[in-house]
């Protein structure tokens, strides 16, 4: 692999070209990274607002209309609904696993098999959340790439 970097005063914004012989899963893999790198997500806490990466968050969940962002330790709230989360994380990790819940595949530790084909969800801070059988083959899928 070769990298080249050209300076130029007058662009405005950063771009980034992949020339391949083949768009195989190793490029997928790079563009996702790319693409993760740039989007943050606003969060609130305690009357403050913060900008958090993606790669800090475990997952996001809608509770009685409201949206919360949850890292490793601490719970932020956020303005935006879960189906223009779900828009703004496409080519990531993120996948939707519920009708609530958005989880970050690089934070899931391992699956467990549950009745009536759902599956547990366990992350590496430890926390649990429910897959359910109509997101099973989306999380499978992004699990393979």
């Amino acid at each position: 692999m070769k990298i080249r970097i050209i300076e130029n005063p007058s662009i405005q914004e950063i771009e980034i070209h992949i020339l391949c012989k083949e768009n195989n899963e190793y490029i997928k893999k790079l563009t996702e990274y790319f693409t993760e790198k740039q989007i943050t997500i606003t969060g609130k806490i305690e009357n403050e607002y913060v900008k958090i990466f993606l790669s800090d968050i475990y997952y996001f969940e809608c509770v009685d209309n409201r949206t919360y962002i949850y890292c490793e330790k601490d719970v932020y709230q956020s303005n935006m609904k879960l189906y223009k989360l779900e828009e703004k994380l496409s080519g990531t990790k993120f996948t939707r696993i519920n009708k609530s819940c958005i989880m970050n595949i690089k934070k899931l530790e391992k699956v467990k098999s549950q009745i009536n084909g759902r599956l547990l969800a366990t992350l590496y801070n430890g926390e649990k959340l429910i897959i359910n059988r109509s997101y099973v083959a989306d999380v499978k899928r992004k699990l393979e790439v």
